[in-house]
This record gives C-alpha cells, structure tokens and sequence, in this order.
C-alpha cells in the first residue's frame, strides 16, 4: 500500500539492493559486530541484551561506558539510560526491557566527555513486523523533519526526504494502521518534494483523517499541525478547527485557546479565577503525553505571571505555596531566583522569612529532578534530564547554602555544596569561600590549603581564603615577606598567562572629560589634577548587587597599592535614588571597612538625578550598566575599562593589577 493512497504521494520505491535485513540488523554483518541485540528477533515483553564491541570505536579502552537507549514504541519516542557490564570476550553489554509497541531501538554510547553515535549506520535495530519501524527508522534519520527524535544522529546517517518516503511507504505497505499515526510528517514531505501546490492533497488526507470515530491527543495535534501546511484557505482551516473544537471540546485545540485567552486576560482576579476553571476542564495529567507550540510558548510564562502579579497586587504568596506541585522545573527555578535569591542578594528581606521560602521551594526542586518533564520526555534519560536540571538551579542551591551557613545549619548547608560541587567546585569563588569554611570548621586544614591552593590555579578566590592561606603558611614557620610570591607561584600557568595576554589585547587610548566630584575624604577631585599618577575609577552603587560583591576583589587590588602614591582610586557612587545616599554610602563603606575614597556623581541638570559623570563617560565610550571600571594612565587617557563582575575577587584583583603594571612599564619605556 502506499503511503496516504488517497494522496498518491510517490510509487513505492523498489527495496535499495543493500545488506539490510529487516527484521534484524539494519546494515549488515560488519556493523552487527561492533553492535548487536539478542535475541536477534526481539519482541515487546522481551528481555534482550544490548551487546556492544568498543574496540574498533572512539570508546576503546575505556574503564566505563554507560549507554542512552532510545526506544521507538506507539509511535512515541522513549528514552533510557542503560547501566553496561564488560564481559569475559571484553564487550560491553546492558539488559533492557521492551515496552509494548515497540518498534525500533537505537543507542549512543558514552564515556565521561565522548560519544559514539555509529556513524553512518547508527547502532539502531527494528523489530521484526512492528507497526512504526519502518516510519521511525526514516523519520529518525531526516533532519528536516525530525524535531520530535530525541537526539541528533551523526550527519553521516542523515538521509533525504525522498528515501523517507520510501520508508514510510514501507510502513503503509506492511502496516495500513499507521497511516493515522504518520501522517502528518508525511504531509510535510509530500509538501517539501514538490513544487506545486498541495493544498488539495493536504485537504483530501485531513478529510481522511478527521472521518476516524476518535483521534487520540497526538492525532489531534497533528491535525492542527497540517492546518499550518495551508496558506489562503482560511474558510477551510476555521472548518477543520470548528470540527475539532465539536468533537473534542476538551480536547488539544481547546487547551491551547485556552491558554491562549488565559494569557490574554489583563484582570488579576479573573486570571486566577479563570486559571482554576482551566485546571478543572483540562486536568494536567489527561495532557501528559502532549506538549503544543502554544503550551511553550505562553503556559510557563502564564503561569508565572499569575504568580508575581498575586504576590503584587494583594500582597500574598497564597498562590505560589498553593500551587508548587503544579508549577512546571522552570518556573521553580525562577520562584528560587525571585523570592530567594535576589532578596538575599538584596538584602531585602530577613534570613529568617528567606529560609522560609526557601525551605519549600527546594525540596520542590530536588524532588523534579528523578522526574522528567513532560517538554522533555522521550527527548532526554533520566540521568541526561538530573544533569540538566541541576545545572539549571545550582546557583539557587548555593544561595541556599549561603543562607543555611548564616543559619548555622552546616550539616545540611554540607549536603548542598557536596550536591553542586562537580559544577561550581574550583570554578565559583562563593562556592569555594564556603567550602573552605566548611573545611576550617572541621579543623581539616591541610585540606584547606590543598584546596586554596587549587582554587588559586583557577583564580576564583576570596580574601578570607587568602586570610586562611597565610595564616597557615605562617604557622609553617615561613616568612611573610615571602607570602606574595607563594601565592604568585600558585597561579602561574598556561592558562593564566593567557589570560593576562588576552586582557592586554583589551588596551584602548581614548581622551577622557575632566571632572569635579566631592569626595567622602572632604574637598572636591579634579581628575586633571591627577596627571601623572594612574588612576582607577570604579563607578558603583549602593543597590547594585554586583558592584558590592566586587568590592572584596577592589579592596584586595587598593591593598596592594596602599603604599604607592603614584596609584590613586576613586569609587565613583552614581545613579543614587534616595535622598539621603551619601549617609547610605558612608555607612555601608564604614560597616564593610573599606579603605575606599569614595567620589560623589554631579546632578545631571536634564534630570536631576546624580549621574552626571556617569551620562558623559557612557556616552564617550558606548558602555551601559554598573559596576564600571576605568583605568586612565599618566598622561590623562583612558586605556581600559570593564562593565560588570565575574565573581572572583582574586581574578578582579589580578585584572587591575595587571593593566597598573602594564602602564608603568609603558611609562618606563
């Protein structure tokens, strides 16, 4: 039979003269060596083991490898991780369930960083006489056409759209069933292999289609996928929608209106009360298997402003609390960052009503994560969606963890650093000043200076790490005079040569404006009067959360300089919004001791806000945001400047020193 006979697509296409077997092996005996399952002719209910041969691959000799299997069943994609075992002829082999309705198996195989896809071949096998192994070895192999496969194949494997067609007449040649199951990415081709209009055929198979006593969800969006296939038939495309709205008025299409005028609705009352009807009509779990364009596009987002706009206009977090286990992995994340970490950061709101949030929030978190989505079921393993997911809140759980060492609670602020480490461990200066805490705490001070050490070779380091660092290279009984170069010692290397290479390649030489600022040491500051020194400015401000995490890093670099006169920095408060800032400002540089000159921006006469300097210098030099740093040389000419923060003081430190350095060899020479 052929593919949508109505439709008379393409003739069925004589079988390629190649070793394929096709109830088995898909490519032949020398594949089949390298991969294999058993028993050859597999079923659903089957215990098969997956065989597989490394030693001609990217994979040989290796200690471990562990597999994704991918598995083809009712037209739907599954996808598992699969534990692997070497055997005593030093193959690589795993045990794997089939599902009912299997149809198809394909694997990728890894160890730690590096894959192996097989190739042009692939490690795929059908089973014999399923409904879908054919469509799904064509469908799977096509990149123009195959979003809805979990994984990119190698390009190797790709196959064009017309060889698909032969393998989805295959399929309605052997099993007329799938036709309702396929058509749609039939369509698709059938519209991509010609150039004439095929709006008539689309209609007659939809027409086809749509005469079935019941579609099921997918068909159903499938349906409403074909109608976007069609272009100037509106009267049709409302006929098609009128039908499936008729017949399934709590169906797929009924849904996305839904969300559609769900997101429409601009009366926060109404929205909550409209969100509870939505629920009720269409129960979340009747929708497991079917994720939509629109669901993507608007449901997260939706629901998320229900959310914030509840807690703003009535003052309540009712909703949010209300309604975790309804809240998709995303918008948890953001709840994290929203009401967690930004007041923290902010320093907004009490510890106490923090760890309050917070000790909802993450245990919400947390359990996601042995459960994959439905956006990414039969797109990613288990294993795939936990590291995924985890690195998508591991910022979150260190400001957990941040809160929970305030709190005291070490043995659980212990559990959340132990389960971000493998992301944030040597690579985030926070991560690392916590641990380091964590190890004082513990009196395991070798490992202390152990793992400062490291962190140094990254540059990612505090100065209370540092503080920790030299008070034990002190008890070694070492000079302190020696401790710089101790430390210098520690972050030479390739990388960080090369990352003081690249920060020279950042040099300008641009004129810069005067200005006449008032200082919190008393007077006014002429930047021209400062010719001949090297001046850095750090423009900042007392509600910037970067700007005062970067502080750590400045006080570390105005240190080292303390004693050279022909050094000068200025830390330049703009864009100021209360009254009283300077008292603000005088109490924070006093609370933190901050050895800071702090400089007070101009009022801008065209706003009246104290951004004067700011406004100019942004301008001049095509830069937006704070924190800003500037370095302006002897001679009066700005040479390099930064917007933003990293997160390492010592790497902020070590940037700023090596522009000063630079300078004053530059005026030697």
């Amino acid at each position: 039979m052929r593919l949508f006979n109505v439709l008379k697509i393409i003739p069925v296409f004589t079988l390629l003269a190649i070793s394929i077997v096709f109830t088995g092996n898909l490519w032949g005996q020398d594949q089949e060596e390298v991969f294999s399952v058993a028993p050859r002719y597999p079923k659903a209910g089957d215990q098969v083991t997956l065989s597989y041969d490394a030693s001609q691959t990217p994979l040989k000799n290796r200690d471990s490898l562990t597999a994704v299997v991918y598995t083809y069943a009712d037209f739907q994609w599954n996808v598992k991780d699969l534990k692997l075992e070497r055997t005593e002829e030093n193959k690589w082999q795993g045990q794997l369930k089939l599902e009912p309705g299997i149809a198809l198996i394909n694997c990728v195989f890894y160890a730690k960083d590096t894959l192996d896809r097989g190739g042009a071949n692939t490690y795929s096998w059908m089973i014999n006489n399923a409904p879908g192994s054919y469509s799904g070895w064509g469908i799977m192999r096509n990149p123009n056409i195959n979003e809805d496969f979990p994984q990119q194949l190698d390009s190797l494997s790709f196959i064009e759209d017309s060889v698909t067609l032969m393998w989805l007449n295959n399929e309605m040649r052997d099993n007329p069933s799938s036709r309702s199951h396929i058509f749609y990415s039939g369509l698709r081709l059938l519209q991509r292999t010609n150039t004439e209009d095929q709006t008539g055929r689309i209609k007659e198979e939809l027409n086809y289609i749509l005469s079935f006593p019941a579609l099921d969800l997918k068909q159903q969006y499938d349906v409403q996928r074909s109608l976007e296939l069609i272009t100037g038939n509106e009267t049709y495309v409302d006929s098609v929608e009128n039908a499936l709205l008729s017949k399934y008025p709590n169906g797929v299409l009924a849904r996305d209106r839904a969300i559609k005028q769900l997101f429409r609705e601009a009366d926060p009352d109404e929205r909550v009360k409209a969100y509870n009807a939505f629920v009720n009509q269409f129960p979340e779990e009747k929708f497991e298997g079917i994720t939509t364009t629109t669901e993507e596009l608007y449901y997260d987002k939706l629901f998320r402003s229900i959310a914030y706009t509840y807690i703003l206009e009535n003052k309540d977090y009712g909703f949010v609390f209300d309604n975790l286990t309804n809240a998709s992995y995303t918008n948890l994340v953001d709840y994290a960052w929203h009401l967690v970490s930004i007041p923290y950061t902010n320093e907004s709101m009490s510890l106490d009503s923090l760890q309050v949030f917070a000790d909802r929030i993450f245990p919400e978190i947390e359990s996601r994560e042995h459960e994959v989505p439905k956006a990414y079921r039969g797109k990613l393993s288990p294993n795939q969606w936990k590291a995924m997911a985890l690195k998508a809140a591991a910022s979150e759980y260190l400001t957990y963890a941040k809160i929970l060492n305030e709190q005291q609670d070490y043995k659980r602020e212990a559990y959340y650093l132990n389960k971000i480490a493998a992301l944030l461990k040597y690579e985030n200066t926070e991560y690392n000043a916590l641990y380091t805490q964590q190890l004082v705490r513990q009196d395991k001070m070798d490992e202390a200076v152990s793992f400062i050490a490291a962190c140094l070779r990254h540059n990612n380091t505090s100065p209370e790490m540092l503080q920790v660092l030299k008070d034990e290279y002190l008890k070694s009984g070492k000079e302190l005079s020696d401790f710089k170069d101790y430390v210098a010692g520690l972050k030479t290397g390739a990388e960080n040569q090369k990352e003081k290479e690249a920060l020279l390649t950042e040099l300008i030489k641009k004129p810069i404006e005067d200005f006449s600022l008032e200082s919190s040491y008393g007077g006014m500051v002429n930047l021209k009067d400062q010719l001949g020194k090297i001046v850095v400015i750090d423009m900042w401000a007392t509600w910037c959360a970067p700007c005062k995490k970067a502080m750590p890093g400045m006080k570390m670099v105005v240190d080292h300089y303390a004693d050279d006169a022909n050094v000068k920095f200025y830390f330049l408060d703009t864009q100021e919004y209360v009254k009283d800032y300077k008292t603000k400002t005088a109490a924070f540089i006093e609370e933190k001791e901050y050895p800071f000159e702090v400089l007070y921006d101009a009022v801008n006469p065209e706003n009246g806000k104290p951004e004067m300097v700011y406004t100019k210098y942004a301008k001049a030099f095509q830069f937006s945001g704070i924190p800003q740093k500037m370095i302006i040389d002897q001679n009066g000419y700005l040479r390099w400047r930064s917007t933003g923060y990293e997160g390492s003081p010592s790497a902020l430190a070590d940037e700023i020193k090596t522009i000063v350095e630079y300078l004053k060899a530059e005026s030697k020479s």
